[in-house]
């Protein structure tokens, strides 16, 4: 074969093994994309607002936040996502035809806006007619009142320990009982409920700020809390709270973030108290105690209130954003404690179940007694018995030792060892040469010793596989606390996230919040001990 040939030869061979490489990849890369999108999505729902999870458009990367600069604004990106037939012939002639009528300041988002309505009513052949004769003065009003977007201020109460309430602010009376500085309120009628706008400019400021003192006609110290009714301008701009009474100046120790557009909120600030060690769901911005002095308002029945709003960034906007269903998440509900009573469960069943399955796996593979293999075959039958089957004698066991509402029936039966991890340390345990186990009996060791000091050290790869399982299995149970358990207090994380679910009124994003709080520790144990994982599960073992 001359020489070309065979080059020609080579560079084919590299051709194809290169191929074949890049096929694999190509594979890999496909396959990790697919495995990790739910995760993905639940990533990037956790930083969406409600209404973007159930808009008509289902995106998965969220909405940037634009934090104006003034307000009442025009939401010009509120239709940007309209899209349809004849959408660039029409569009024109909307425009034209919108321009003439009053409160209409940004011509393109009200036509898109009207160019959606007609979209979802009328077929695509009727569109031009429709443009023309079905656009009157209604629904161009009802599209304005969808884009224009204005910070809404109500009524302001202070509630005391002794359940008193007394209205500081009435809703008809907000505009001429606030003071304000280069800021406006400007109040406005309403069939339900009145209200006023706060109209703020940060074009050479990056703050406004609303005060007044108020005499209550109880004690001021018996105020329990004070609560504010606002409608957000979705400018996630930052408001925080200062209360001056009895000589002290308290600031709260957050800033409420002006997200979202859609329902009238309450914004309640009140002093750290009882409510704090409770599972109440966490509703509340704690006030605290920043200074004090004969300057502040010191009357036993008057409080002096600020309610300052600062001007956000671009990435002030984004950071509250990504942090806002994270924040909420954790004060709803008592997080930690629940992070608590799972960590102590899974610590007990990692010890209960590594001791317990490797003890008795050592028995079946390295020592005789009589029956050893029946009982070896009949436990292995016990897993072909569904779980279901056994759940109802085993909550009967539980009663009636006393057990229920506790946390022994979700970490005593770790101790009494599991067929399969039983079965996978005995795999492993029989590939050991019984030269090491010989060895160590002639230097004096007994059955104890040679389990401890030389079969435990050579199963590492298999206790941590089963360590792995095991705290998988602890960290994500959900059934057992459910049976077991009826006592919030005493809720792990899996049952406290159902809990907060049925609280929070089924808020989607801070369901995935909180979910993927609860799977990144599974997440990042598995990344630092998938060598042990995969060497484990794979049974190998030692050779010679």
């Amino acid at each position: 074969m001359s020489t070309e040939v065979k080059q020609h030869s080579t560079a084919y061979y590299r051709l194809m093994e290169f191929s074949r490489h890049v096929w694999i990849y190509v594979l890999l890369i496909g396959g990790s994309a697919i495995f990790v999108w739910p995760f993905l999505w639940m990533a990037t729902t956790s930083v969406k607002t409600d209404r973007e999870l159930f808009g008509e458009q289902i995106r998965l990367m969220p909405q940037t936040p634009h934090p104006e600069i003034r307000s009442p604004y025009m939401d010009t990106h509120y239709f940007d996502s309209v899209h349809g037939e004849r959408m660039n012939e029409l569009l024109p002639a909307l425009e034209k035809q919108v321009a003439g009528y009053p409160g209409v300041k940004d011509v393109r988002v009200v036509a898109r806006g009207i160019y959606q309505k007609l979209l979802n009513t009328l077929p695509a052949d009727q569109m031009r007619v429709a443009a023309i004769n079905r656009v009157d003065a209604a629904m161009v009003k009802e599209v304005v009142g969808q884009v224009r977007r204005a910070l809404l201020v109500g009524r302001f109460l202070a509630r005391s320990y002794d359940l008193q309430e007394d209205q500081l602010v009435a809703p008809d009376h907000v505009a001429t009982t606030w003071k304000t500085d280069d800021s406006q309120l400007v109040q406005i009628a309403n069939d339900r409920e009145p209200y006023a706008e706060w109209h703020y400019d940060f074009s050479h400021r990056d703050k406004v700020t609303l005060t007044q003192t108020f005499t209550t006609s109880f004690p001021i110290t018996r105020l329990y809390r004070l609560q504010l009714f606002l409608r957000n301008d979705d400018t996630w701009h930052e408001l925080t709270a200062y209360v001056e009474k009895l000589g002290v100046l308290y600031k709260a120790e957050r800033a409420y973030d002006l997200a979202d557009f859609n329902n009238w909120s309450v914004v309640t600030w009140q002093e750290p108290g009882p409510d704090d060690k409770t599972n109440k769901i966490r509703n509340w911005i704690l006030l605290h105690e920043v200074a004090c002095g004969p300057q502040y308002v010191s009357d036993p029945h008057q409080i002096k209130v600020t309610i300052e709003l600062h001007r956000n960034s671009q990435a002030g906007a984004w950071w509250a954003k990504i942090r806002r269903n994270y924040r909420l998440a954790l004060e709803h509900i008592p997080f930690w404690r629940y992070v608590a009573t799972s960590i102590f469960l899974v610590i007990l069943n990692l010890v209960g179940t590594l001791f317990s399955c490797s003890l008795v796996a050592y028995s079946f593979a390295r020592l005789q007694w009589p029956g050893r293999d029946f009982c070896f075959a009949l436990m292995l039958a016990t897993m072909m018995i569904p779980g279901q089957v056994t759940m109802i004698p085993y909550f009967l066991i539980v009663r009636s030792l006393g057990w229920y509402n506790t946390l022994y029936p979700l970490w005593v039966g770790s101790f009494f060892a599991g067929a399969f991890n039983v079965f996978l340390f005995r795999q492993f345990l029989r590939g050991i040469p019984r030269d090491l186990e010989d060895a160590a009996k002639i230097d004096g060791c007994g059955f104890w010793r040679v389990y401890w000091y030389v079969m435990l050290p050579l199963v590492k790869p298999t206790l941590a596989a089963i360590a792995i399982f095991t705290f998988m299995g602890a960290w994500n149970d959900f059934m057992g606390p459910l049976i077991y358990i009826t006592d919030q207090r005493l809720y792990p994380l899996s049952l406290g996230l159902y809990a907060f679910n049925v609280e929070a009124g089924g808020s989607m994003s801070m369901m995935m919040a909180g979910s993927l709080l609860m799977t990144v520790p599974v997440i990042v144990i598995f990344f630092f001990a998938q060598k042990y994982f995969i060497q484990g599960v794979t049974l190998t073992g030692m050779k010679g």
